[in-house]
């Protein structure tokens, strides 16, 4: 066929594809583009603000495509930020100069007394979490999602939540970055915690996993009852046996008969239940 032969890793788009995202070389040409850059300004007079400008709208930029796709080392991080502040405080020539404001305060937004210039760590976190956001939106189709569903599961398509599931040894780099993505932030599972979701005609949320009344789902709230319930997975619709005057009657199964004080629990789980109401979508 006349076709050369290729290798692993390959450039596609600009991105390393196969290469491992952990190791400092794959983000060596990346850190080279931005060092390149800075000497394509050569010995130009640019003021505070003028570099101010620059850092945000070019040194910014520059790496935003490959944070979107890998996460990015913390070594790297430091490497990057270092080339950033010293040309904020050092100009062009850079150099060591004395940094006048913490760098955590110059990534502040200008309203908290910051000067705008994005945090490397934040915008990967934030970027990567977007894979996240879009294999829960049913409108976002594509053969990525068929090839992650086909390989891992379709439960990545309904939980928000992953803190509890297990990542597959044969699971790639780029997946278990994906996965663990939100372990990178203090304040863990602020993905699940952060999104509410629309109930309609109960169809779409599961009755006991997924977060749909309060802050947190019923598995968590009764963990005794959701232990003895034979309907863990099952839909909202699925439970509701029939409407009874303005309400609706739950048709909640159990592999035994409750004890008492798990009767009393049940009518905390009824009582949360109280005001709930579907409707049809139309149109």
């Amino acid at each position: 066929l006349n076709c050369i032969q290729g290798g692993i890793p390959f450039k596609y788009l600009g991105l390393p594809v196969g290469a491992n995202p952990r190791r400092m070389s794959t983000w060596d040409p990346l850190v080279e583009k931005i060092r390149r850059k800075l000497n394509s300004w050569g010995n130009k007079l640019i003021s505070l603000g003028g570099r101010i400008v620059l850092i945000k709208l070019v040194l910014n930029s520059i790496p935003i495509f490959h944070l979107s796709f890998m996460k990015m080392p913390v070594q790297v991080i430091k490497k990057v930020t270092r080339i950033q502040r010293d040309f904020l405080w050092g100009g062009v020539k850079g150099g060591r100069k004395l940094s006048w404001v913490k760098w955590k305060v110059v990534c502040q937004p200008n309203k908290n007394g910051g000067l705008g210039i994005r945090d490397l760590k934040v915008t990967n976190i934030s970027l990567l979490m977007k894979w996240r956001w879009r294999l829960l939106q049913s409108s976002d189709m594509g053969i990525w999602k068929e090839v992650l569903v086909a390989k891992y599961g379709d439960y990545i398509l309904k939980d928000v939540n992953w803190s509890n599931g297990t990542t597959p040894y044969f699971a790639s780099l780029w997946w278990k970055d994906i996965r663990a993505i939100e372990d990178c932030v203090v304040a863990r599972n602020w993905l699940s915690e952060s999104i509410d979701s629309r109930i309609g005609n109960g169809g779409c949320l599961r009755f006991w996993v997924d977060k749909w009344i309060g802050d947190s789902p019923f598995c968590v709230k009764f963990p005794r009852l959701f232990s003895l319930s034979v309907q863990k997975l099952a839909c909202i619709r699925d439970v509701v046996g029939s409407v009874e005057g303005e309400g609706l009657r739950w048709n909640l199964l159990w592999r035994r008969t409750l004890f008492q004080w798990e009767v009393e629990s049940l009518a905390l789980l009824l009582g949360a239940l109280v005001n709930v109401t579907f409707f049809s979508r139309r149109g």
